[in-house]
């Protein structure tokens, strides 16, 4: 069906990675949540409106999805426990945080010794329409910035580049990846 391939990718690369346990943070009306969950052994997917918590679950209710656990909290608060995630993923979530530097620092709380974080978001723009309209806190982030913010929450290997840009379209969208280290084990 045309204008549906970027959901066969997705699902088409998740056959390539082993079972992993993915948190959704700012997951919205669940539509990535639900895309994660066609490949995931399970998601976590939190946001702060129960509205659209209440709209995402009846999603994954309506396409029989189980294997998603929603919950409801901040990005800089998330509820979920230290070390039990493989991948955070913050999808057009981070210029909705009040502190996107803590938001970060939460997605590496909960990721396990050598998990990921990967950003989606909006290259730094001159669209102030967005704050009132959409509730963008941030009008995005600087690729230096984006990689400041990754590394200077411990994350290794970071790299950011530009994941879509329209010609004469004031927004860029940026993908950013982050290791967590594994710690070194004391010779005894």
């Amino acid at each position: 069906m045309p204008g549906r391939s970027w959901a066969a990718w997705s699902r088409a690369l998740g056959l390539l990675l082993p079972g992993l346990d993915v948190a959704d943070l700012g997951c919205g009306e669940g539509y990535l949540s639900l895309e994660a969950a066609q490949w995931a052994r399970k998601v976590v997917a939190v946001d702060r409106s129960a509205d659209v918590l209440a709209r995402a679950r009846a999603l994954a209710t309506r396409r029989h999805i189980k294997n998603v656990t929603w919950k409801r909290g901040e990005l800089e608060r998330v509820p979920i426990d230290d070390a039990s995630i493989d991948v955070a993923l913050l999808s057009q979530a981070l210029h909705h945080a009040s502190n996107p530097a803590q938001a970060v620092g939460e997605a590496v709380r909960i990721l396990r010794e050598g998990g990921r974080v990967l950003v989606l978001d909006l290259r730094s723009h001159e669209e102030s329409w967005v704050r009132d309209a959409l509730g963008d806190r941030w009008q995005g982030f600087g690729d230096d910035q984006l990689q400041a913010l990754l590394a200077g929450a411990g994350l290794t290997d970071v790299r950011v580049r530009v994941g879509a840009r329209n010609p004469g379209d004031p927004f860029v969208v940026l993908l950013a990846v982050g290791t967590k280290p594994r710690r070194r084990r004391s010779r005894s």
